[in-house]
C-alpha cells in the first residue's frame, strides 16, 4: 500500500509511478483511518512533499498512528520525499522506522514565496524524476535497505531558522482569498486534500489548511490568492493530476 500527501501533483505522480511498477494500491493518507488493514501489507510506501526542510505536520501525525500497526520485520517501509530545493533533514524524523527512504527534486509549486518553473524547466525536472524513480524502484522490489546521512550541518542550520520559516505559513488558509475571476464552479472543493473548503458563493477555508497550495495553483481561473504574492504569477499542476480529486 502506497500512501500519498500532495497539493499540486509532484508527490501524486511518484507514488503513481511506484504503484504501477509494483502493483500497489494508492492511498491518499489525509483521508485514511484504517490502519489495522495495514499489519499484512507487503509494503508501505508513505510519498510527501518537503516543508521547510521537514515532512509536513499531517504526514508526521499519520506516521505516528501508522507505525502502531505494521511490523518492521514483516513489511518493507520505505519512504519518498519530493523536494523543489533541499530535502535537508526530513530524513530524521523516520530514521530507525523505515529501511529505505529515497529524495526526488520537482518542480517548485509554492508560489507565493518563489516561482513555478518554466514550461521547459518543468519538462526537464519531471523527465528527471521520472528516471530517478525508475532506478529506485528496483530497490524497492529487491527490498534493499537505504538511508542518508545524518546531514549534522543542515540539522544546525535549520534548527536556527525552522521556527521562524514555519511562521511564514502560520494560519496560511486565513490569507486566502479569490479575486473576480472567480467563476463559482467549486472545483476548489474537490482539489482540498483535507476536505477544508466549503462554499458560501465564494470559496470558505475551514481551518485545518496543510498549507498545500492544492487550491491556488489548481484554481482554473488561477482566482485563489494567497495575500497580493500569487497575483499574476504562473500556475504549477503536475500533468498527472490534473483531474484527480479528492
Amino acid at each position: 500500500m502506497i500512501f500519498y500527501f500532495t497539493g499540486s501533483g509532484n508527490s501524486y505522480s511518484v507514488a503513481k509511478q511506484i504503484g504501477d511498477k509494483i502493483g500497489d494500491n494508492l492511498v491518499p493518507l489525509a483521508l485514511f483511518n484504517d490502519f489495522e488493514s495495514c499489519r499484512n501489507c507487503k509494503y508501505i510506501g508513505i510519498v510527501f512533499p518537503c516543508y521547510i526542510g521537514q515532512a509536513p505536520n499531517i504526514v508526521l501525525d499519520f506516521k505516528e498512528k501508522l507505525f502502531r500497526y505494521i511490523d518492521k520485520d514483516r513489511t518493507f517501509i520505505f519512504c519518498v520525499i519530493t523536494y523543489a530545493n533541499s530535502p535537508a533533514t526530513s530524513y530524521n524524523a523516520f530514521k530507525g522506522s523505515i529501511h529505505a527512504w529515497f529524495e526526488v527534486k520537482m518542480p517548485e509549486n509554492d508560489i507565493a514565496n518563489s516561482h513555478a518553473p518554466s514550461k521547459e524547466k518543468k519538462e526537464v525536472l519531471l523527465s528527471n524524476a521520472k528516471i530517478k524513480v525508475d532506478g529506485f524502484v528496483k530497490d524497492i522490489l529487491a527490498k534493499k535497505e537505504v538511508t542518508v546521512g545524518s546531514r549534522l550541518v543542515l540539522g544546525a542550520i535549520l534548527k536556527l531558522v525552522s521556527k521562524p520559516m514555519k511562521n511564514i505559513y502560520a494560519n496560511f488558509d486565513t490569507y486566502l482569498s479569490v479575486d473576480a475571476n472567480c467563476s463559482k464552479c467549486k472545483m476548489c472543493i474537490q482539489y482540498c486534500p483535507l476536505q477544508n473548503i466549503t462554499f458560501d458563493n465564494t470559496p470558505v477555508w475551514g481551518g485545518n489548511c496543510a498549507n498545500c497550495f492544492g487550491c491556488v495553483n489548481r484554481c482554473p481561473k488561477q482566482a485563489i490568492q494567497y495575500k497580493k504574492k500569487t497575483v499574476g504569477k504562473l500556475r504549477y499542476v503536475h500533468p498527472d493530476y490534473i483531474k484527480v480529486y479528492y
